[in-house]
C-alpha cells in the first residue's frame, strides 16, 4: 500500500515540475491524515504546498529507490539519468541535509544530465523551506565555483595581457557596482555599460541574485550562520575582496541591521566587511577618499544609539566591543609606526607616549559613558550587560 502510494506521490510531484516551472516557493501543509480523494500536492501562484501524512511515505519511496539505484542493487540497476535527477529532488525537498544524494547531483552535473542553472533553482527553492541547510549552501558553492572558473579561464583566454587577479576582480563586474544588494522593486546594477566586453553577463546575474537569495534566508531564519557566511564566500571568491564591494555592501546593509539588533550572525558579516577593509585601508584612501577611522567611529556612534533604542541586545555589546578593539588596535598601529620610522629621541618619545596614551583615555572616557547611562537604564539586562562590558574594559585597561 506504502509503496503505491509513493509512486503515485512521486509521479504527482513530477508532473507538477513539469506543467508549472516558475515554482519559487514551497511549505509543508499541516494535514495529518488523508481526508479527500484527492492529491495532497497543491500548486498556488507558483507556491507548492505538501500535506503533512504524504512526506514520509514520498520521501522513503524516493529514498530506498534511489540507493537501490546507487547500489546498483535488485531491480533498480538501471535508471534514466531523468528519473534520478527527479528522485534527488524529491529526497532533498524533503531531507537536504543528505550529502549522498547532493553527490549524485553533482555527479550529474558533470555528466551533463543535469545543467548548473537547474540545480540552482533547485537550491534556491530549497532555501524558502529550510533556510539554514548547509548542504544546499555547500552544494550551491561547488556550483558557483564551476561558473566563476569557467569564467576565468575565457576572460584569460581573451585578454592574456591581464594577471590573474585582476581579471578575477572583473569576474562579476566590480566597476560596474553601484550597488543595493537589499531588495527593492529596483534592485538593478547600474552603469552596465562600463563593463568590460569577456564579462559573461548571465554570470554577473547569477552571483548578484546570490547575494538576495543570502538575504532571504538570513530573513527566514534567525541568526543564519550559513546564509552569512555563504555571503562572505561570494565576496571572497566571486570579487576577490575588491574594496568597492566592501564598502557598498558596509553601507547598504546599515539599514538591515537595524532591523535586526539581536542577530549575531549578522553582525558576524558586518565585523569581516570592517576587518577587510581595515586590511585594505591604503587602497581604500587612495580610490575612494575614505579614512578607515572615520568608518569604525561611524560605526560605533551607531552601535552606541542603537543600544540606546534598544535596550537588552546582548549581539549590540558584542559588536560595540569588536568595534572598541579594532578602534585601540588602529591606535596601536599608529604607535607602532613611529616607533619604526623616527628616532628615538626625547621630543619623539614624548610624542609617541601621547599616542599611547589616548588608548587609556578612550577606555576611561568609554566606562564614565556607559556608567553614567547604561548603568542607570530601567532595564535590568541591560545593567547586566553594561556591568559585563564595563570589567571587559577594565580587563583591556590592565593589559
Amino acid at each position: 500500500m506504502s509503496d503505491g502510494r509513493g509512486s503515485r506521490l512521486f509521479t504527482d510531484l513530477n508532473n507538477i515540475f513539469r506543467k508549472d516551472l516558475s515554482i519559487d516557493e514551497y511549505d509543508v501543509i499541516p494535514v495529518t491524515e488523508p481526508v479527500q480523494n484527492k492529491s495532497p500536492l497543491v500548486v498556488i501562484e507558483h507556491k507548492l504546498g505538501v500535506e503533512l501524512w504524504c512526506i514520509p511515505i514520498l520521501y522513503q519511496y524516493a529514498y530506498d529507490k534511489l540507493l537501490s539505484w546507487r547500489a546498483r542493487d535488485g531491480t533498480e540497476k538501471f535508471l534514466e539519468p531523468g528519473e534520478v535527477v527527479n528522485l534527488c529532488r524529491a529526497v532533498l525537498l524533503v531531507n537536504p541535509e543528505c550529502y549522498t544524494v547532493w553527490n549524485i547531483r553533482k555527479e550529474c552535473v558533470e555528466n551533463g544530465d543535469l545543467t548548473i542553472d537547474e540545480d540552482l533553482k533547485l537550491g534556491e527553492l530549497i532555501l524558502t523551506k529550510h533556510p539554514k541547510s548547509p548542504e544546499t549552501f555547500i552544494h550551491r558553492r561547488w556550483l558557483l565555483q564551476i561558473l566563476l572558473n569557467k569564467s576565468l579561464l575565457s576572460s584569460n583566454d581573451s585578454n592574456h595581457s591581464n594577471s590573474s587577479v585582476e581579471s578575477c576582480e572583473l569576474l562579476v563586474g566590480v566597476d560596474g557596482i553601484s550597488v543595493n544588494f537589499l531588495p527593492t522593486n529596483q534592485n538593478t546594477c547600474s552603469n552596465n555599460h562600463i563593463l568590460p566586453k569577456q564579462i559573461d553577463r548571465n554570470l554577473h546575474r547569477t552571483v548578484h541574485h546570490e547575494f538576495d537569495i543570502c538575504l532571504r534566508a538570513a530573513e527566514h531564519y534567525a541568526c543564519n550562520y550559513n546564509a552569512w557566511s555563504h555571503r562572505i564566500w561570494l565576496i571572497q571568491a566571486a570579487f576577490n575582496s575588491a574594496v568597492q564591494v566592501l564598502l557598498s555592501e558596509f553601507r547598504t546593509t546599515v539599514t538591515w541591521f537595524t532591523q535586526h539588533v539581536s542577530d549575531h550572525c549578522g553582525f558576524h558579516y558586518r565585523q569581516f566587511l570592517l576587518k577587510s577593509l581595515i586590511n585594505q585601508s591604503q587602497a581604500v584612501s587612495f580610490k575612494f577618499r575614505v579614512d578607515v577611522n572615520d568608518l569604525l567611529n561611524q560605526e560605533f556612534d551607531k552601535t552606541t544609539d542603537l543600544i540606546g533604542t534598544y535596550p537588552g541586545h546582548e549581539a549590540l555589546w558584542y559588536h560595540r566591543k569588536f568595534v572598541l578593539h579594532q578602534i585601540i588596535d588602529e591606535i596601536k598601529t599608529k604607535a607602532d609606526q613611529l616607533r619604526e620610522t623616527l628616532s628615538k629621541d626625547n621630543g619623539i618619545d614624548l610624542k609617541r607616549s601621547r599616542v599611547e596614551s589616548e588608548r587609556q583615555l578612550l577606555l576611561e572616557k568609554e566606562i564614565n559613558l556607559v556608567s553614567n547611562k547604561e548603568l542607570l537604564s530601567c532595564d535590568k539586562r541591560e545593567r547586566e550587560l553594561a556591568n559585563r562590558y564595563i570589567v571587559w574594559i577594565k580587563r583591556m585597561l590592565s593589559l
